[in-house]
């Protein structure tokens, strides 16, 4: 039980790392993509990032959203603040539906925006588990 969840535990958040590695290697197709989504963004986001270049604040926010993506998820693989980590995935899974992929709306790219927020749900779900086992389910086996 404890290999399957461990193995578990580490292969869920790699889709978080490598789309993080993809989309800083073309940060700036991510931030009109982000930009594309038309979520309004604070001037203060941009700000966070003054010492990198002072990006635009789409740019920023992809930078922000990647390091999130990167961080969280080798905190997760690692077992260290797993709950917290696989937290804050998880909110950001549901942000990704919310905003990347609103399927309710129709269109044209209704059914795969449905098949990518149900992949989304999904990690969810899992990431979910680690949130209420944590870094190891023996805890869990205990009680």
């Amino acid at each position: 039980m404890n290999i399957a969840y461990t193995l578990g535990r580490i292969f869920i958040p790699i889709i978080f790392i490598v789309e993080a590695i993809q989309n800083f290697m073309a940060v700036g197709e991510f931030a009109k993509r982000i930009a594309a989504t038309q979520v309004s963004i604070p001037d203060e986001i941009a700000n966070l990032l003054v010492h990198v270049g002072n990006p635009p604040k789409y740019e920023a926010l992809g930078y922000l959203i990647i390091a999130v993506e990167i961080i969280c998820s080798l905190l997760v693989i690692i077992g260290l603040k797993a709950r917290w980590a696989a937290l804050i995935l998880a909110v950001f899974a549901a942000c990704t539906i919310i905003f990347v992929y609103p399927f309710w709306e129709g269109g044209a790219d209704q059914i795969a925006s449905r098949t990518e927020a149900l992949h989304y749900l999904s990690i969810m779900g899992g990431l979910l588990l680690i949130v209420a086992v944590g870094a190891t389910p023996t805890l869990v086996d205990e009680r």
